[in-house]
């Protein structure tokens, strides 16, 4: 299976324009896979390299309501009833913030960026729709979220409903410039040069006997590159090697194409 990382590396920093047609582009693509893959590892694995597909569904209570219901103001919250012998709690979501109705889908996770919504195949304009609170997508054009789809059908047929969104971290001018520095340092390596990589071993000696243990290319969190590493700092402040996640019986619901 291809790896799928962003298509617009910076290498412009590391590189002529005229240097960069020079390099031999199946070296140049594993590098930048190598670069992103290696800059998604550091980060915690909070940057998205590529959009996830959320097929969104709604929970079928309270009416069909959707997931994260819209949002109204009279002050009510969760309305408690009986459907085939058990208790559920409605979906209806209600805020003191709004004199009037929004709505909205509950995203599983912190969006980082959306690189497109469709319905029924069609895309929608970003001017229709906008995140808030990093998880909740609100519609802006006046009308409702499908409360259901048909998930047999592809993301973009008619009767889906499919965002395509990056969780947590999306690309970015600095993040591209990093993996451009990045990638020409895996090229240089690729190819016998002298790069500023780690050698990933660490000398030691005990009782007179010298060994070089294997240590991990970067088991400090960086990459031994001062620019590289400033910005995996910015982004990475305390060294997470994994995000943070909390999980709930009452998480957004949604389907997620992880393959195919």
């Amino acid at each position: 299976m291809d790896i799928c990382y962003p298509e617009d590396t910076d290498w412009g920093c590391a590189l002529s324009q005229q240097e960069i047609d020079s390099l031999d582009p199946d070296v140049k693509v594993r590098s930048e896979a190598l670069a992103w893959s290696t800059l998604s590892a550091l980060l915690g694995y909070r940057l998205s390299l590529c959009p996830v597909v959320l097929r969104p569904c709604a929970y079928r209570c309270g009416g069909g309501t959707y997931y994260a219901a819209p949002v109204s103001g009279s002050g009510s919250v969760f309305g408690p009833y009986i459907s085939g012998g058990v208790w559920y709690n409605s979906c209806g979501c209600v805020s003191d913030c709004s004199c009037t109705t929004v709505a909205e889908v509950l995203m599983p996770v912190p969006v980082g960026g959306i690189a497109s919504v469709k319905i029924d195949g069609f895309t929608l304009a970003a001017t229709e729709y906008r995140v808030d609170n990093a998880n909740r997508l609100v519609r802006t054009d006046g009308q409702s979220w499908p409360v259901c789809q048909d998930m047999g059908s592809a993301s973009d047929a008619v009767g889906s409903f499919a965002v395509a969104f990056y969780p947590y971290l999306a690309p970015n001018d600095l993040l591209r410039y990093a993996s451009g520095i990045l990638a020409h340092e895996f090229y240089k390596a690729c190819n016998g040069g002298q790069c500023r990589l780690p050698s990933g071993v660490t000398s030691i000696t005990r009782n007179g006997i010298s060994m070089e243990i294997p240590s991990g290319l970067f088991p400090n969190g960086g990459t031994g590159i001062r620019e590289v590493d400033a910005i995996i700092r910015i982004y990475n402040p305390n060294g997470l090697k994994m995000t943070a996640r909390v999980m709930s019986p009452d998480s957004a619901r949604g389907r997620v194409q992880t393959w195919g």
